[in-house]
């Protein structure tokens, strides 16, 4: 995988700058997350999906047996990761999905195609908010990625209900969320003291990676590093049983719940902004009622 991010981690850059959403209430784009999120993985920065791809590759082995579950739906991504592991999945048991990609943004749509054409598969990409989009043919599985994080509170059950509208009935979501209990704010940023911390973590992987050929020049990589630690902002969900309510009230039977670290390796590198006190991770898997 580092030799495939090491290929398209340039791509990313330059596409992020050509094709990146723009939010028309700030006129801001999203470019300085989608330019900089395959170079953080390149240097090892973030690893979360990486460490949690077993969760999912385990709970889809045997839906893919069944022959029941090949119309995938994979809501947001940031670039190819979550499709990479869902491929997996499937290239194990030798089947092919029928795959879609949303997103609101063009940037990771393009990566996607990319890596989908790279390993020789089709799918489709869709450039829409989650909670609009619609498909005349139900999918037997949506899969989720931290997706939440990225959306304000009030906006949750409205994604979460297009979840259910978008399944067929016996359908289900797998999705992994950060959970931070008992924590009383509501989002995540970074400090000044924190930006200057992030950007000293940069420079140091970046003087280990091995692929130095996929990395920007320093200085702009110095710039990526401030603008992405300047405009991170994450939405801190703080219970578990506000996660587990969501699902339900919006029609969905949680068939597991495990929360707890959740990772194979305890080293593994966040992503988001420090929050202070415990951090944990949720795993569901509901079915449409």
């Amino acid at each position: 995988m580092r030799q495939v991010l090491a290929e398209t981690a340039p791509l990313a850059r330059r596409w992020a700058a050509e094709s990146c959403w723009l939010n028309p209430e700030t006129g801001k784009t999203c470019a300085w997350y989608h330019g900089a999120w395959q170079t953080w993985r390149l240097l090892g920065i973030v690893t979360t999906l990486t460490r949690q791809a077993p969760l999912y590759i385990d709970a889809l082995r045997p839906l893919i047996a069944s022959g029941d579950f090949n119309r995938v739906f994979i809501s947001g991504s940031a670039d190819y990761g979550l499709l990479s592991v869902v491929l997996d999945a499937f290239s194990q048991k030798k089947t092919v999905p029928e795959i879609t990609v949303a997103d609101r943004c063009a940037t990771p749509l393009r990566l996607c195609r990319w890596y989908a054409e790279r390993f020789g598969y089709s799918i489709t990409t869709a450039q829409s908010q989650i909670a609009d989009f619609r498909s005349e043919t139900p999918f037997d599985l949506v899969c989720a990625h931290s997706l939440l994080l990225c959306i304000p509170h009030d906006e949750h059950a409205k994604v979460v209900a297009s979840w259910q509208r978008l399944l067929r009935p016996g359908g289900l979501l797998l999705m992994a969320n950060n959970l931070y209990p008992e924590q009383r704010s509501k989002f995540s940023r970074f400090t000044a003291d924190q930006v200057t911390a992030y950007r000293a973590r940069i420079a140091a992987a970046a003087e280990a990676c091995a692929w130095p050929a996929g990395l920007p020049a320093a200085d702009e990589l110095d710039r990526m590093a401030q603008a992405y630690a300047e405009n991170t902002r994450g939405t801190v969900i703080s219970s578990r049983a506000y996660l587990t309510g969501l699902l339900e009230r919006q029609g969905f039977v949680l068939q597991e719940a495990r929360f707890g670290n959740l990772v194979k390796q305890e080293n593994h590198q966040r992503s988001g902004a420090p929050v202070a006190g415990k951090k944990e991770y949720a795993w569901l898997v509901a079915r449409r009622a």
